[in-house]
């Protein structure tokens, strides 16, 4: 796609281009609703959010206009419902105009998903995106946390020898953790309600300085002049700030110091305050995970990406 409204006969191929595509609950209303558009290549996107949560979604709309022929189906399974998402999961299988599964919270990494796709409902290892390969197999990967890596490492600097604060270790935190982990930063301190513990223990073999804390309010005090990283992966869709960033930010203004809000906003209030204070303050980089996961849809179904400067466009018109 251009930067220009699409044609009649483009917009055909574009049904969603100007309006959100419908939320599907389960798998009965998602085979009923992609009964009306054979020929198109699709994507569900799994997720249990709210009516505000998908209201609030950027991707539903942005991966709606980038490729003619190709449809991001938003499905809405609940939490509680793994007989649901296995079921879902299943009748995919072998269905050739599936390309690929975007999982989100709760569902990254559940154990029906690795018990389906890793043969273990008890391995450490993280999915978040299920790809179709050459042979028409969906295939499980972890794409945010590497792209984040990349991201990071491309256009803001190194983690090697800083402190690292992760502020929430969920779906989307954990994979994170265990990226950072890799690029050998001189602590990895982990902030979460949940307990943690479990991951310091993966995670000591490669970060000896690896922490966690179940609350900001309970970090040691530290130097404000650290040169650290503070990021935020708690409350992605935008939710209230309950999670102690604010404090930190406050407490440890330098300009020495970096600040990354990973949530998909345009507009993200922590990431002005930092940025007042004194902070090298980063919005997220969604555009960039969402790319890889299209990229790899375009390569298994013959189709033709638009390049990223575009695509990012349409994700920052759509935030």
């Amino acid at each position: 796609m251009t930067d220009s409204e699409p044609n009649d006969q483009t917009r055909e191929s574009l049904p969603y281009f100007d309006q959100k595509i419908p939320v599907s609950n389960g798998l009965t209303e998602f085979q009923s609703f992609i009964e009306q558009y054979p020929g198109f290549t699709l994507c569900p996107y799994i997720a249990d959010k709210t009516e505000e949560g998908w209201d609030s979604s950027t991707s539903r709309v942005y991966m709606n206009q980038v490729i003619p022929g190709f449809m991001y189906v938003p499905v809405n399974i609940p939490k509680d419902n793994q007989e649901g998402l296995g079921d879902f999961l299943a009748a995919l299988k072998g269905v050739s105009y599936v390309a690929a599964v975007n999982i989100t919270q709760p569902h990254k990494s559940s154990p029906v998903i690795r018990k389906m796709f890793l043969g273990d409902e008890h391995s450490t290892d993280n999915v978040d995106t299920l790809i179709k390969d050459a042979d028409g197999e969906l295939k499980p990967y972890d794409l945010n946390a590497p792209a984040f890596v990349e991201w990071y490492t491309n256009e803001v600097g190194s983690f090697a020898d800083k402190t690292v604060i992760l502020v929430g270790v969920g779906g989307v935190g954990e994979p994170m953790a265990k990226a950072i982990a890799k690029q050998a930063p001189a602590e990895l301190i982990l902030v979460d309600p949940n307990d943690k513990n479990y991951l310091v223990e993966q995670l000591r073999e490669k970060v000896s300085g690896v922490r966690y804390y179940p609350s900001v309010s309970e970090l040691p005090v530290r130097s404000a002049s650290d040169n650290m990283i503070l990021i935020n992966a708690a409350g992605k869709e935008g939710a209230m700030d309950n999670s102690g960033v604010a404090e930190l930010l406050s407490k440890y203004a330098s300009a020495n110091n970096v600040f990354v809000d990973i949530r998909p906003q345009l507009e993200i209030e922590a990431v002005e305050a930092a940025k007042e204070l004194g902070w090298q303050a980063c919005y997220g980089m969604n555009a960039r995970n969402d790319y890889v996961l299209l990229s790899g849809i375009a390569k298994y179904a013959a189709l033709t990406p638009p390049p990223f400067e575009e695509f990012q466009k349409l994700v920052a018109s759509a935030s």
